[in-house]
């Protein structure tokens, strides 16, 4: 019996609870529901107490290990299980009614069931809780291979950088133009050198570009050290956690293509100090010095490393082809030179010509090269785009018309910053100012910025020059990336003697024909789109055919300087929208009348013409939006009196918005009326007094020269009779201008009675001195309280900043200082040119270069002081 009942237990007690389990399913749905709820709450708990171990390690540099990962995943799984059986579960209670009755009991078991299952592993997660450690110290890879690619002439940059890396400077900055190699020099230092520095722990390389973002970055550098990402965390978060990491490691970090400095606090990157070096590449020198890197400036190629990357880039067939058609190597060699070392265009161009056999060929690129490079293979986007994103940066619409004038005016030759400068004034890029020094001011900061954005280059203290692919840049872009070619026609120091074809001026707006050979212009050019015509430095141009100017009716710069033009037709005034007129170092002899229609001109440079007799009355006057009016060795014939010849001073001082004055004097009358006309007086950049009518005594400064003259920054005094002394300082100043701040220039000329006399013994701002063809100047510095016999000579600083002491024609000149020794801290070159009684030197200088005159007056000097001869022996200079 007892043998029965076991079996019908063992066969009924499953039954039995399947039932009952069952039952409770569906009848205690709430029960399990909150079960579940409360191991959640307990599992949460948990959860919050390793995520918190976790972030404490992060913050002290550590990992979570892959165990305490897998676990906080499985709980953040069984999270959203739980809330999605809680939403089912309010869902079918919310409306009782909607379900019948057996429906609601299939519901409730299965939500029961699923609450169970859910309990349970919540319940086994808790159990798993406790580990051993919850977080690893990272162990990033150390160094990963760059992608490199060929190389020319770029040792010693590597050289430099390493040198620099071995000194104690944490920021190096290497700036250059886009296309320069800056990529291609950071991947093979990061592969030749940092492979081999084996007290780093980590070299990271960041990809940077224009538009980037700190999350970005510090996801780039999370990832390269081992750091796991974590969306959940803000970039504040992060940057703590990165700082600490980092901090604790000797690390280099490449950031390659910076535009914006990068604020290293913010991504979470320590100040580097001791191993740690930070190496970035921008093409924007103001980012290096916004980070405080120690600069390195990329150049491009010298002739033979640009050659040798040509060659390469054009195929192993290039030597045999040069050796056998000397036709092709002259265009090959061309070709690489009109790439100015840049190696960008000089792999692409390589590339393009790899294929290419034929003389004929060649010679078709270079033309291409030379008026629309676009159209050669790959330049395009290979070269042309990329350097956009420079000129896309520029922010400020002057900019670009400053890079679009640079590019009109350069070839291969620099220019001077005064001229870049003036077309933009006359354009008006540079409008309102109120004072001459303020328009240059802004002119030689933007082209400071330029020069910072790589697309310009100093040469020398006063002038620029441009890359030719910079310039071939921006002609793209003028003619709409290559849609439109007649747009632009510029053909800068290319030996043309006559002008191109009529055809290629009906669509052109930009028009540059500077440094050719032209005699002669056409009779009527049909250009109605013309806005910029310049013509500067065809010397042997001499007329301007008096229809030229009648279908120009955009026109608005227009530039005949150092053209040998005598007179402008009549029918220039109907060209009622020109802005710029630049006349500059011609043969004009007088203004036609109709001139006064171009009531829109801003600017109007007439100065070194010395032939200019004749302006019309009333002519001037009507210029009424003029700003610049340079008229320095040009017409002077200015009255003050109501008649009698000449023009009269009051149409100048009519121009109330002129803003910039150089101007020739010829009468004492009229300087004392520019002296107390304090617009114009205050407008005044370079004075010329000539024939000095009226004057035996100047001085510098005075009531005349200085009181209102702040912007003044040159002023010749030339072909006078009278003048007997020109006196610098003394009593005649006034006030704040008695110093004359701006005066950098003097020219003394064809004075026959003059001397120089120096009442305070220093002329603090001139940089630059000309004395030529004064016959009776015996001494060129006179002092009031000159030594007296026997009396110990001694040193005299009279020009602490002059650069330059030119002396020439001087038949009578004897000493520089008389028996005082004249210091000279700034000067750099002294000439000195027919002076054959000047015997000695008397002179200090330390930074002194060059003494340029003729060997047999040096071979005459005599010299009282050794030391002074061991100084100045080994500059001079012989001229030719």
């Amino acid at each position: 019996m007892e043998s029965i009942l076991s079996i019908l237990d063992s066969i009924f007690r499953p039954v039995v609870a399947f039932f009952t389990r069952t039952f409770g399913y569906a009848m205690s749905c709430e029960q399990y529901i909150e079960s579940l709820q409360k191991e959640m709450g307990e599992l949460r708990s948990k959860r919050d107490d390793v995520k918190r171990e976790v972030d404490r390690e992060a913050r002290q540099g550590m990992e979570a290990t892959n165990e305490v990962m897998l676990w906080l995943q499985n709980v953040e799984r069984l999270e959203e299980e739980a809330a999605r059986i809680t939403d089912d579960f309010e869902t079918h209670y919310a409306n009782p009614a909607a379900d019948d009755s057996r429906s609601k009991l299939v519901v409730s078991y299965h939500l029961s069931k699923r609450a169970e299952d859910a309990c349970g592993e919540a319940t086994v997660l808790k159990t798993k809780s406790h580990f051993n450690k919850v977080a690893d110290r990272l162990m990033p890879i150390r160094f990963e291979e760059r992608p490199s690619a060929l190389t020319v002439g770029m040792d010693s940059m590597i050289e430099q950088l390493r040198k620099a890396c071995d000194d104690d400077v944490g920021v190096i900055g290497i700036h250059g133009m886009g296309g320069v190699g800056k990529t291609a020099l950071l991947n093979r230092f990061n592969n030749e050198v940092l492979v081999q520095v084996a007290h780093l722990d980590v070299v990271i390389s960041v990809k940077v570009t224009r538009n980037f973002d700190v999350e970005k970055i510090q996801r780039e550098i999370g990832d390269r050290i081992g750091l796991s990402w974590d969306e959940r965390k803000s970039d504040d978060e992060r940057s703590m956690v990165l700082f600490k990491v980092l901090s604790r490691m000797r690390f280099v970090l490449l950031l390659d293509d910076l535009w914006e400095p990068l604020d290293l606090s913010i991504v979470g990157i320590p100040t580097p100090t001791g191993a740690s070096k930070i190496i970035l590449t921008t093409r924007i020198e103001d980012v290096c010095d916004r980070m405080d890197a120690r600069k390195m400036r990329m150049e491009c190629l010298e002739w033979e490393d640009a050659w040798e990357l040509f060659e390469k880039k054009a195929g192993r067939g290039l030597g045999t082809l040069l050796r056998g058609d000397p036709d092709i190597r002259r265009h090959a060699e061309d070709l690489a030179q009109r790439c100015g070392g840049l190696p960008l265009a000089l792999i692409t161009l390589g590339r393009a010509m790899a294929s290419k056999r034929t003389a004929k060929e060649w010679h078709h690129a270079v033309t291409t090269l030379a008026n629309t490079p676009w159209h050669l293979l790959g330049m395009e986007e290979s070269v042309l785009q990329p350097l956009k994103l420079s000129y896309d940066k520029l922010n400020d619409d002057r900019l670009k018309t400053f890079l679009l004038y640079a590019s009109l005016l350069m070839n291969k030759m620099p220019m001077h910053n005064a001229t870049v400068i003036n077309l933009c004034i006359g354009e008006g890029a540079i409008n309102e100012f109120d004072d001459p020094e303020d328009a240059y001011s802004k002119g030689y900061h933007l082209l400071g910025v330029l020069k910072a954005a790589s697309l310009l280059e100093s040469s020398g203290d006063d002038y620029v020059q441009m890359h030719p692919f910079v310039r071939a840049m921006v002609s793209w872009i003028i003619c709409e990336h290559g849609k439109k070619d007649g747009k632009w026609l510029v053909q800068v120091g290319t030996g043309l003697a006559e002008v191109p074809d009529y055809e290629k001026w009906e669509h052109a707006e930009r028009v540059s024909l500077v440094s050719n050979e032209i005699c002669s212009l056409p009779e009527d050019p049909y250009c109605p789109e013309l806005l910029t015509l310049l013509l500067s430095r065809n010397y042997e141009l001499s007329k301007i055919p008096n229809s030229f100017f009648l279908s120009m009716p955009r026109l608005k710069v227009l530039d005949l300087s150092r053209t040998s033009i005598k007179e402008l037709p009549p029918e220039i005034g109907k060209v009622l929208t020109l802005q710029h007129l630049d006349l500059y170092e011609t043969n004009i002899a007088s203004l036609p009348k109709e001139l006064g229609n171009l009531v829109k001109l801003k600017s109007l440079l007439l100065s070194s013409t010395p032939l200019l007799k004749e302006i019309p009355h009333g002519v001037i006057a009507r210029f009424t939006e003029l700003r610049v009016l340079s008229m320095n060795d040009s017409y002077g014939n200015w009255r003050v009196s109501s008649s009698g010849p000449g023009i009269n001073f009051e149409e100048l001082e009519g121009l109330k918005r002129l803003r910039y004055l150089d101007i020739t004097l010829q009468n004492a009358s009229t300087l004392q009326r520019l002296s107390r006309a304090r617009r114009l007086s205050m407008s005044t950049r370079y004075l010329h007094i000539r024939g000095c009518l009226g004057l035996t005594t100047i001085h510098l400064p005075s009531t005349s020269l200085g009181r209102y003259m702040k912007g003044l920054r040159g002023l010749r005094i030339s072909q006078s009779s009278i003048l007997e002394e020109i006196i610098v300082g003394g009593g005649s100043t006034i006030g704040e201008w008695s110093l004359l701040p701006n005066l950098h220039v003097l020219i003394l000329q064809h004075l026959l009675k003059a001397k120089f006399v120096f009442r305070d013994r220093n002329f603090q701002n001139l940089r630059f001195l000309y004395v030529w063809y004064c016959i009776g100047l015996e001494q060129l510095v006179k002092f009031e309280d000159e030594l007296s016999e026997g009396q110990e000579s001694e040193v005299i600083t009279a020009f602490p900043h002059l650069k330059e002491l030119h002396l020439a024609s001087l038949p009578e000149l004897k000493s520089l200082g008389g028996e005082r020794v004249l210091a000279f801290p700034c000067l750099r070159v002294l000439e000195v040119k027919e002076c054959p009684k000047l015997k000695e030197l008397s002179i200090t200088g330390d930074g002194l270069t060059q003494i340029c005159c003729k060997q047999e007056w040096r071979d005459g000097l005599e010299w009282k002081d050794e030391k002074i001869k061991e100084a100045l022996f080994p500059l001079f200079t012989p001229l030719q």
